[in-house]
C-alpha cells in the first residue's frame, strides 16, 4: 500500500477517532508514513459484514491482542506508542490510553539503559532486522522502587517495503529470575559447604539408579567425572567400590531407606590404585516428592578409619593393662613372700621389700612411655637400674657396657627381669665389684637370631673381676636370696637359661631369654 492510495481521513477509520486529543495531533498534520501505518492497523480491525455467529479475522486478532497474557505493544517510526494491550499497561502501571503518543523514554525513564535501548530500536527501523530475547530490567510507574525483569522481543512492522513501526512482545520474568537467582545462590552455598566439609555428601536418584551429586573429595578419590551438567548422572559404580564382604549390608541399608527409614551403618571401601581399605560411616535418608513418593536418597558419609583404629588400639591397651596389672600383682605377691622368708626382722624386710618395689616402679615408668606396639629395649631397662645406684659408665669408671640398643623385651616378663638385674646390682653394691675401688664390672649383651618360625633370643653376660671375695663361711647369711630369684624365677617365668657362678674374683651370670619379634632399628647392631 502506498500513501497516495489512502483515502481522506474523514472517509476512513482515521476519522472515527479524536486524534487531536493525543500527542499525535490531527491526522492532516501527520507524516505520510505514520498515516499509512495507523490507517492499515485500523483497517485491519474494521469489521466486515458477515453473519453474527462468525467473528471476523480482524475481530479475533483484536481480541487476542487485548487479552493476551503477554505484554503487546506497537510503536510508530518515532518510537511512540500507537497501541498497547492490558497486560503491557499493567506491567507499566499506566492505563493503555496514557501510552498513546509517548515514547518509552518519556513513560519509563527508570528502565536501565533506556537511552541505549532507544538507539537499538531505531536500528530496527533502519535495518528492518528483529531483535529477540532481550533482557530488560528496571523500575516502572507501577513501582519505581522495585527492580523488575522482562524478556522482550522486537520486530519490524512493514507497509510494503517500508518499516512503519515496531511490534513488541514482553514477558515479565521478575519472579522467575528471583527464584532462579535464589536457587543458584542456594546451590552455590551447598557446593561451598560440601567442598569444605571433611564428610562426603551425596544424592542418589532411584529412577536412574545413578548419583546426581558426589562431594569433590570422593569424586577425586575414585576418579569420578563431574558429569554433563546440573542433575546429570555421575558414572560411579558404588557397589564395586565397597569391599565384597560388606556389599550385602550396604544393599540392605539401601532397601530400608527406599522404604522410608533413616539408616546409619559402617562399611569398608577399597581405594582404587593403592588398594587401601577405608571404613566409612554412612547415614542415608529418603527425599520425598510433594506427592510423598521417595524419588531420591541423600546421604552423609564420614571416614572413620582412624576412629576405628583408635578404638581397636584402645581395646588392645586395656587388655594389655589388665594383663600387666594381674602380672604385676603376682610379682609383688611373690616378692613379698620371698623377701619375708629371707628376712630376719621387719626392719630388714621393709628395707629389702622397698628396694624391690622401687625396681618394679622404674619398670612401670618405662612401660608408661611406650606407645602402640613399641617395646622396652634391654639397654633401657639395664641403664634404668644402674642409674638408680649411680653406676652408669659415665658416673663410675669401674663399669663398662657393650651391646646394641633397642633389643625389644616381652612385656609379660619384664618385671621379673628387672628384679633379676636389681638383685645383681644390689649384691654388687653390697659385696661385689661396685663395693670395691679396684674391682671392675663388665656387662655385655647381643641378639641371637631365631631359626625359621622361632623367636630371637637375648644373651646377657654379667662379669665381675678383681673382687676380693670373702673366705669360705664369711659370706653374709642372706646373700643368696637374690640368687634364688635369678636361678629359679627367671628360668621359670621367662623361659630362660641361666648360668650363675661365684668365681674367685667375682660373680659371673649369663642368661639367654626370648625377646619380642618386633625388633628395634638398633637390635642387630
Amino acid at each position: 500500500m502506498h500513501v497516495t492510495d489512502l483515502p481522506a481521513p474523514a472517509d476512513t477509520a482515521l476519522g472515527d477517532h479524536d486524534w487531536s486529543a493525543t500527542p499525535l495531533g490531527a491526522p492532516e498534520h501527520w507524516s505520510p508514513a505514520l498515516r499509512a501505518a495507523v490507517a492499515e492497523q485500523l483497517a485491519a480491525t474494521r469489521p466486515a459484514p458477515r453473519g453474527p455467529a462468525a467473528p471476523t479475522a480482524a475481530a479475533a486478532l483484536d481480541a487476542l491482542f487485548d487479552t493476551a497474557p503477554l505484554g503487546l505493544g506497537i510503536w510508530d517510526r518515532e518510537l511512540r506508542f500507537v497501541r498497547v494491550n492490558a497486560s503491557l499497561a499493567q506491567m507499566n502501571g499506566l492505563p493503555p490510553e496514557a501510552h498513546i503518543g509517548y515514547t518509552p523514554r518519556e513513560l519509563l525513564p527508570d528502565i536501565a539503559g533506556i537511552d541505549a535501548l532507544m538507539e537499538r530500536w531505531r536500528q530496527i527501523i533502519a535495518t528492518g532486522e528483529p531483535w529477540l530475547d532481550v533482557e530488560v530490567h528496571g523500575g516502572t510507574p507501577a513501582n519505581a522502587d522495585k527492580q523488575r525483569c522482562w524478556r522482550e522481543h522486537f520486530f519490524p512492522i512493514r507497509s510494503g517495503d517500508t518499516v512503519v513501526g515496531i511490534g513488541a512482545v514482553v514477558e515479565e520474568t521478575t519472579e522467575r529470575d528471583r527464584v532462579e537467582a535464589a536457587l543458584r545462590a542456594s546451590e552455590s552455598r551447598f557446593r561451598e559447604f560440601a567442598e569444605a566439609s571433611s564428610d562426603v555428601l551425596w544424592l542418589f536418584d532411584l529412577d536412574t539408579q545413578a548419583f546426581e551429586y558426589l562431594s569433590p573429595p570422593l569424586r577425586k578419590l575414585y576418579g569420578v567425572s563431574s558429569g554433563g551438567g546440573r542433575g546429570a548422572p555421575l558414572a560411579f559404580d558404588w557397589r564395586a567400590a565397597i569391599v565384597e564382604a560388606d556389599r550385602d549390608l550396604a544393599a540392605s541399608a539401601l532397601r530400608r531407606v527406599r522404604q522410608g527409614e533413616r539408616v546409619t551403618h559402617d562399611f569398608r571401601t577399597r581405594i582404587p590404585g593403592s588398594g587401601k581399605v577405608r571404613w566409612l560411616k554412612n547415614t542415608a535418608f529418603p527425599l520425598r516428592e510433594p506427592d510423598g513418593r521417595i524419588s531420591r536418597i541423600g546421604g552423609i558419609a564420614q571416614d572413620v578409619t582412624e576412629e576405628r583404629d583408635s578404638a581397636a588400639r584402645l581395646q588392645m591397651l586395656i587388655g594389655e593393662l589388665q594383663h600387666r596389672t594381674r602380672n604385676l600383682m603376682s610379682v609383688i605377691q611373690a616378692v613379698a613372700e620371698s623377701t619375708l622368708e629371707s628376712s630376719g626382722s621387719l626392719d630388714e624386710f621393709e628395707h629389702a621389700f622397698s628396694a624391690r618395689i622401687d625396681a618394679l616402679s622404674r619398670v612401670q615408668q618405662l612401660l608408661s612411655r611406650i606407645e602402640g606396639l613399641e617395646r622396652v629395649g634391654f639397654d633401657q631397662l639395664l641403664r634404668s637400674e644402674l642409674t638408680a645406684f649411680g653406676a652408669l659408665p659415665e658416673d663410675d669408671a669401674r663399669v663398662s657396657l657393650d651391646g646394641p640398643v633397642d633389643i625389644p623385651l616381652r612385656s609379660g616378663g619384664i618385671q621379673t627381669l628387672a628384679l633379676a638385674l636389681h638383685e645383681l646390682i644390689t649384691n654388687s653394691v653390697k659385696y661385689g665389684a661396685l663395693s670395691q675401688p679396684a674391682a671392675r664390672l663388665s656387662v655385655r649383651w647381643r641378639l641371637l637370631p631365631g631359626g625359621a618360625g622361632a623367636r630371637p633370643n637375648l644373651r646377657f653376660e654379667w662379669e665381675e673381676r678383681g673382687v676380693a671375695m670373702p673366705v669360705p663361711g664369711a659370706t653374709p647369711a642372706r646373700v643368696g636370696q637374690g640368687r634364688d630369684l635369678i636361678e629359679r624365677a627367671v628360668p621359670y617365668q621367662l623361659d630362660a637359661t641361666v648360668d650363675y657362678a661365684l668365681t674367685a674374683d667375682g660373680v659371673r651370670c649369663a642368661m639367654v631369654l626370648p625377646v619380642s619379634h618386633t625388633l628395634g632399628h638398633g637390635a642387630g647392631a
